[in-house]
């Protein structure tokens, strides 16, 4: 199966992180230099305009509290779902 930085699953993704990071009460600003990343480049992943790379995600999840483990039990979930509706 083909797959894209676009699809439901990443979506699912990115809304947790943003669920994640609001939690912290950081901004983008805050959190960019932690990731070694620029803050509209952190803008532009949650906001499903930047490819979510590995490296990067466990570093954000690191950077904001959060277990890189509980987001791929999200994209886990999210494709157990959709393969029960197929």
């Amino acid at each position: 199966m083909k797959t894209s930085s676009y699809s439901p699953h990443y979506a699912k993704l990115r809304f947790w992180l943003k669920q994640k990071r609001a939690a912290t009460s950081l901004t983008l600003r805050d959190l960019a230099p932690m990731i070694g990343a620029h803050w509209t480049s952190v803008g532009k992943m949650e906001q499903d305009r930047k490819k979510i790379e590995l490296v990067e995600f466990v570093r954000y999840c690191h950077a904001i509290g959060a277990d890189p483990h509980e987001g791929i039990e999200v994209i886990i979930k999210s494709i157990k779902e959709a393969e029960r509706k197929d």
